[in-house]
């Protein structure tokens, strides 16, 4: 995709866009609005057909990663690496053609937050706050992770609460190593109250995980998920209660049938 080719915005594009280019501009006058433009317009492109699991447009994402950017009074290589952050992993695009339209500086960065989560995290544990490489790209992976903390709720109960405690070992350090500490408090606050919302049905849980030594060995993961799944489904603690209560009177014959079945194919 040539620069030439670059799609213009739509009316709806517009408001996301304005939006993005209001923060940047109060954060940080000076702004390359053309540049951050030619950078929307790119991720608009390539994202067009995806979907969040909200439902929303995937750009939308994208737009929110560097709004909060934007009002870190991030530069603009950074904003646009923000707005470009998933074309290398979720499209067609590649780092030759980032290259080629928005330079070594930008791609690279776009590139640099390819790295797994786990890795930024033992950057800051090892570095005691003093982070190798471009802070940048660290910078634009948690708040990544902000914007989608906010929207966790569209993940299934067990995502949301792997996670949770993925952010508060690896993103909430890390974002305090970098000195966004409004990034790092908005983290902490929001996967807390997520474990804290799905600690709710740990009795429940415990019940079911009881009854699982009832059956075969090898029986006992698949029956174990997919008790829990089932139960995490459940929105009060009584229906929980009921669902577990039901499941451990029933589980004797399912236990003896399963035994029996394991007999017989000796």
């Amino acid at each position: 995709m040539s620069r030439r080719s670059v799609p213009a915005a739509s009316a709806g594009d517009g408001e996301l866009l304005a939006g993005l280019l209001r923060v940047a501009a109060d954060a940080r006058p000076g702004t390359d609005a053309q540049l951050i433009i030619r950078a929307y317009q790119a991720a608009e492109h390539w994202h067009r057909s995806q979907r969040r699991k909200s439902g929303d447009p995937y750009i939308t994402h994208p737009v929110a990663v560097a709004t909060i950017l934007a009002g870190l009074g991030a530069d603009d290589p950074t904003l646009c690496a923000a707005l470009l952050h998933d074309v290398l992993d979720g499209t067609a695009c590649s780092t030759a053609v980032l290259r080629s339209e928005f330079g070594t500086e930008i791609a690279d960065l776009v590139n640099g937050t390819r790295a797994p989560d786990a890795v930024a995290g033992d950057w800051a544990a090892a570095a005691g706050g003093v982070l190798p490489g471009d802070g940048r790209v660290l910078l634009i992976k948690v708040a990544d992770r902000l914007h989608n903390m906010r929207t966790l709720r569209h993940l299934p109960p067990a995502r949301q609460a792997e996670k949770s405690r993925q952010t508060l070992e690896v993103q909430v350090p890390l974002a305090r190593a970098l000195g966004a500490d409004t990034i790092g408090a908005e983290l902490a606050s929001l996967a807390s109250a997520t474990l804290r919302q799905h600690r709710r049905p740990a009795v429940a849980s415990r019940m079911l995980y009881a009854t699982a030594a009832l059956l075969p060995a090898s029986d006992r993961a698949r029956w174990r998920q997919e008790w829990l799944a089932e139960l995490h489904t459940l929105p009060t603690r009584r229906e929980r209660a009921t669902f577990a209560a039901q499941i451990m009177i029933g589980a004797g014959r399912l236990a003896v049938t399963l035994h029996a079945r394991r007999f017989r194919g000796r």
